[in-house]
Protein backbone atom coordinates (compact mmCIF):
# COMPACT_ATOMS: atom_id res chain seq x y z
CA UNK A 1 0.00 0.00 0.00
CA UNK A 2 1.67 3.67 -0.94
CA UNK A 3 -0.20 7.03 -0.36
CA UNK A 4 1.38 10.27 -1.88
CA UNK A 5 0.23 13.53 -0.63
CA UNK A 6 -2.29 12.53 0.97
CA UNK A 7 -3.37 14.65 4.08
CA UNK A 8 -4.48 12.59 7.00
CA UNK A 9 -6.89 14.18 10.23
CA UNK A 10 -7.64 12.86 13.16
CA UNK A 11 -6.82 9.20 12.80
CA UNK A 12 -6.88 7.04 16.02
CA UNK A 13 -4.96 4.18 15.67
CA UNK A 14 -2.99 3.83 19.05
CA UNK A 15 -1.86 0.44 19.51
CA UNK A 16 -2.66 -0.49 15.81
CA UNK A 17 -0.18 -2.13 13.66
CA UNK A 18 0.64 -0.71 10.65
CA UNK A 19 2.98 -2.99 8.56
CA UNK A 20 5.07 -2.52 5.09
CA UNK A 21 2.99 0.67 4.18
CA UNK A 22 4.89 3.98 2.33
CA UNK A 23 3.75 7.42 2.92
CA UNK A 24 5.43 9.76 0.87
CA UNK A 25 4.64 13.73 0.91
CA UNK A 26 2.16 13.44 3.21
CA UNK A 27 0.88 14.96 6.28
CA UNK A 28 -0.65 13.84 9.89
CA UNK A 29 -2.82 16.10 11.90
CA UNK A 30 -3.86 15.92 15.28
CA UNK A 31 -3.33 11.74 14.73
CA UNK A 32 -3.38 9.39 17.61
CA UNK A 33 -0.33 6.60 16.99
CA UNK A 34 0.56 5.61 20.66
CA UNK A 35 1.87 2.21 21.41
CA UNK A 36 1.30 1.87 17.93
CA UNK A 37 3.82 -0.72 15.98
CA UNK A 38 5.24 0.54 12.66
CA UNK A 39 6.77 -2.76 10.80
CA UNK A 40 8.54 -1.73 7.99
CA UNK A 41 6.99 1.39 7.61
CA UNK A 42 8.23 4.20 4.90
CA UNK A 43 8.06 7.80 5.69
CA UNK A 44 9.45 10.36 3.30
CA UNK A 45 9.24 13.85 3.03
CA UNK A 46 6.22 13.36 5.92
CA UNK A 47 4.93 15.53 8.47
CA UNK A 48 3.40 15.27 11.80
CA UNK A 49 1.60 17.91 13.58
CA UNK A 50 -0.14 17.93 17.32
CA UNK A 51 0.59 14.04 16.98
CA UNK A 52 0.64 11.43 19.55
CA UNK A 53 2.97 8.83 19.09
CA UNK A 54 4.13 7.97 22.40
CA UNK A 55 5.81 4.24 22.41
CA UNK A 56 5.63 3.61 19.13
CA UNK A 57 7.48 0.77 17.94
CA UNK A 58 9.59 1.42 14.79
CA UNK A 59 10.78 -1.69 13.95
CA UNK A 60 12.38 -1.41 10.44
CA UNK A 61 11.12 1.44 9.74
CA UNK A 62 11.95 3.85 7.22
CA UNK A 63 12.47 7.95 8.00
CA UNK A 64 13.70 10.29 5.56
CA UNK A 65 13.15 14.00 5.63
CA UNK A 66 10.48 13.49 8.75
CA UNK A 67 8.75 16.73 10.48
CA UNK A 68 7.52 16.37 13.66
CA UNK A 69 5.77 19.50 15.21
CA UNK A 70 4.19 19.69 18.62
CA UNK A 71 4.13 16.33 18.92
CA UNK A 72 4.84 13.89 21.66
CA UNK A 73 7.24 11.16 21.17
CA UNK A 74 8.06 9.33 24.83
CA UNK A 75 9.47 6.07 25.23
CA UNK A 76 10.65 5.67 21.35
CA UNK A 77 13.84 3.04 20.55
CA UNK A 78 14.48 4.69 17.64
CA UNK A 79 17.98 2.58 17.21
CA UNK A 80 14.89 -0.09 15.87
CA UNK A 81 14.40 1.62 13.00
CA UNK A 82 15.58 1.05 9.30
CA UNK A 83 18.62 3.65 9.10
CA UNK A 84 20.10 4.26 5.73
CA UNK A 85 24.04 2.81 5.71
CA UNK A 86 25.10 5.66 4.17
CA UNK A 87 24.97 9.02 6.40
CA UNK A 88 22.21 10.97 4.85
CA UNK A 89 21.57 14.79 6.74
CA UNK A 90 18.13 16.26 7.62
CA UNK A 91 16.44 12.48 8.26
CA UNK A 92 14.50 13.94 11.17
CA UNK A 93 13.04 16.88 12.24
CA UNK A 94 11.30 17.96 15.91
CA UNK A 95 10.17 21.07 17.24
CA UNK A 96 8.48 22.09 20.20
CA UNK A 97 7.69 18.26 21.11
CA UNK A 98 8.48 16.32 24.03
CA UNK A 99 10.98 12.90 23.36
CA UNK A 100 11.31 12.09 26.68
CA UNK A 101 13.00 8.85 27.84
CA UNK A 102 14.15 7.81 24.24
CA UNK A 103 16.83 6.46 22.80
CA UNK A 104 18.88 7.07 19.58
CA UNK A 105 22.14 5.12 20.61
CA UNK A 106 24.35 5.10 17.95
CA UNK A 107 21.73 6.84 15.09
CA UNK A 108 23.36 9.00 12.79
CA UNK A 109 21.17 11.96 12.39
CA UNK A 110 23.72 14.35 11.00
CA UNK A 111 21.73 18.00 10.20
CA UNK A 112 18.30 16.91 12.39
CA UNK A 113 16.53 19.53 14.59
CA UNK A 114 15.49 18.55 18.03
CA UNK A 115 14.13 22.52 18.89
CA UNK A 116 12.36 23.91 21.49
CA UNK A 117 12.21 20.23 22.62
CA UNK A 118 11.90 18.27 26.29
CA UNK A 119 14.13 16.02 25.96
CA UNK A 120 14.59 14.71 29.11
CA UNK A 121 16.19 10.96 29.78
CA UNK A 122 17.17 10.44 26.04
CA UNK A 123 20.49 8.85 24.96
CA UNK A 124 22.16 10.17 22.80
CA UNK A 125 25.48 7.48 23.07
CA UNK A 126 27.30 7.13 20.17
CA UNK A 127 24.95 9.19 18.37
CA UNK A 128 26.27 11.05 15.25
CA UNK A 129 24.59 14.68 15.76
CA UNK A 130 26.81 16.83 13.53
CA UNK A 131 25.74 20.35 12.79
CA UNK A 132 22.29 19.22 14.48
CA UNK A 133 20.08 22.10 15.31
CA UNK A 134 19.70 21.37 19.28
CA UNK A 135 18.58 25.06 19.96
CA UNK A 136 16.15 26.32 23.21
CA UNK A 137 16.05 22.16 24.14
CA UNK A 138 16.16 20.86 27.19
CA UNK A 139 18.12 18.09 28.18
CA UNK A 140 17.68 17.80 31.75
CA UNK A 141 18.96 13.57 32.58
CA UNK A 142 20.18 13.24 28.67
CA UNK A 143 22.94 10.82 28.26
CA UNK A 144 25.86 11.94 25.89
CA UNK A 145 28.93 9.48 25.48
CA UNK A 146 31.04 9.50 22.14
CA UNK A 147 28.48 11.51 20.45
CA UNK A 148 29.85 13.42 18.07
CA UNK A 149 28.60 16.98 18.27
CA UNK A 150 30.89 18.48 15.49
CA UNK A 151 29.24 22.08 14.31
CA UNK A 152 26.37 21.27 16.57
CA UNK A 153 23.73 24.53 17.66
CA UNK A 154 23.51 24.16 21.29
CA UNK A 155 22.17 28.11 21.45
CA UNK A 156 19.85 28.36 24.47
CA UNK A 157 19.55 24.78 25.40
CA UNK A 158 19.42 24.06 28.94
CA UNK A 159 20.20 21.46 31.23
CA UNK A 160 23.27 19.07 29.27
CA UNK A 161 25.99 17.44 30.86
CA UNK A 162 28.70 17.26 28.03
CA UNK A 163 32.13 15.66 28.38
CA UNK A 164 34.37 17.82 26.45
CA UNK A 165 36.78 14.34 26.60
CA UNK A 166 34.01 12.62 25.65
CA UNK A 167 32.20 13.75 22.44
CA UNK A 168 33.61 15.33 20.16
CA UNK A 169 32.39 19.18 19.99
CA UNK A 170 34.65 21.16 17.69
CA UNK A 171 32.89 24.17 16.15
CA UNK A 172 29.71 23.62 18.59
CA UNK A 173 28.04 26.94 19.63
CA UNK A 174 26.56 27.01 23.16
CA UNK A 175 25.47 30.21 24.95
CA UNK A 176 26.03 31.38 28.54
CA UNK A 177 25.20 30.64 31.18
CA UNK A 178 25.24 27.32 30.28
CA UNK A 179 27.80 26.67 28.56
CA UNK A 180 29.68 26.26 31.94
CA UNK A 181 28.00 23.16 32.33
CA UNK A 182 30.77 22.17 30.00
CA UNK A 183 33.76 22.38 32.49
CA UNK A 184 31.94 20.12 35.45
CA UNK A 185 33.72 16.90 33.99
CA UNK A 186 36.96 18.78 34.45
CA UNK A 187 37.74 18.39 37.38
CA UNK A 188 38.85 22.14 38.43
CA UNK A 189 38.15 24.56 40.95
CA UNK A 190 35.72 27.75 39.92
CA UNK A 191 36.26 30.69 41.56
CA UNK A 192 33.79 34.36 41.44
Amino acid sequence: MEYYDEQFKGLKLAGERLESIKFYDCTFTDCDFSEAEWDGVKFSGCSFMHCDLNMIKVADCQLKQVSFTQCRLVGIDWTEADWPRIKSPKLLAFEDCILNHSTFIGVALPQCVIKQCMAKDVDFRQADLTQADLRETDFSESVFGDTNLTSANFSKASHYQIDPSRNAIKNAIFTLPEAIALLYSMEIQLEE
